[in-house]
């Protein structure tokens, strides 16, 4: 049965959510263009309604009042499950929520995620940075597995072992970024364990005492990594070929910190966007290709020389 034609409208809102990814220059895209139209219209929508409520928190250029911005996304939310949105993110993603019956709990745990970065919450234990992490990114790994039309129960324990995985990478990717905008991530309890006092994170000199607490905060993510691959659902692989290739870019960008001894002080290294996609095809064809990661690999060295 051949889905029901878009209105002028509606394909024009989810054209602005395309519009909102693209700039962004997100993993999101590399992931999931292969996606049929209706699940990559929807993913476009969630990803650009998850951006936009995470600038409210992160982006220096928001001018305003942060908290009521971030009630107006919320307020958004609400209409987009009534129906009755007005914002083209907001119209998009009702469309997106009807079509694949996506919970708007998880729309809510991730806005409580982005107001815990507004209110400058400490992150004091891993506890709380585990609470954290399945805020800002595990929800968003829930609603992608419902986009894609996973069924097993397993497949939503994967979701969220696999955005904590993925967050703790962006942790460890954005200390340096981070801590000079006056945010830690790092428990608390961790950097008094190891001795590092939180200032130091802003000085950019890599000590010893900072690349072991790095070093921890790696092997914490591939532990989530392995334990989301080993949840994956034989009848749900086919499905989540998708999340996979985001979980596989981001184990690639793990790696990547990891071979050049954790520099997270400084400016935040990303994988190219050849490297990512190059990734992502061969999650997507069921084969591996470390040749061609090596190869952008040497590109990128050549061009930095």
């Amino acid at each position: 049965m051949s889905e029901p034609a878009l209105t002028p409208g509606l394909r024009a809102a989810y054209q602005h959510c395309a519009g909102i990814l693209e700039r962004s220059g997100s993993s999101f895209a590399a992931a999931f263009w292969m996606l049929p139209a209706p699940q990559r219209r929807a993913l476009h929508a969630v990803y650009a309604f998850c951006r936009l409520a995470d600038d409210v928190a992160d982006d220096p250029t928001v001018r305003g009042d942060r908290q009521r911005l971030l009630e107006r996304w919320r307020a958004e939310l609400g209409a987009a499950y009534r129906g009755d949105a007005t914002h083209p993110v907001g119209i998009a993603l009702g469309d997106a929520v009807r079509r694949f019956q996506l919970p708007q709990d998880v729309f809510l745990d991730l806005l409580r995620g982005v107001e815990s970065d507004l209110a400058g919450e400490q992150i004091e234990t891993w506890a709380d940075l585990e609470r954290y992490c399945y805020r800002v990114a595990s929800t968003v790994g829930l609603l992608l597995v419902r986009v894609l039309g996973a069924r097993h129960p397993d497949s939503l324990e994967y979701a969220r072992q696999m955005g904590i995985a993925v967050q703790l990478t962006n942790v460890l990717r954005d200390v340096g970024e981070d801590a000079a905008a006056g945010r830690i991530y790092l428990a608390r309890e961790d950097l008094a364990r190891m001795h590092v006092p939180p200032e130091s994170l802003r000085d950019g000199k890599l000590t010893e005492e900072i690349r072991l607490l790095l070093a921890l905060y790696a092997e914490r993510a591939r532990i989530r990594f392995e334990a989301a691959a080993r949840l994956l659902p034989a009848e749900d692989r086919r499905v989540l070929r998708p999340a996979e290739a985001m979980g596989r870019i981001y184990r690639a960008l793990l790696e990547e910190l990891s071979r050049q001894g954790f520099p997270c002080l400084g400016p935040a290294i990303r994988l190219s966007k050849p490297r990512r996609l190059a990734i992502a095809a061969g999650t997507w064809l069921g084969v591996g290709m470390p040749w061609l990661g090596l190869a952008e690999r040497r590109r990128e060295r050549r061009a930095r020389r």
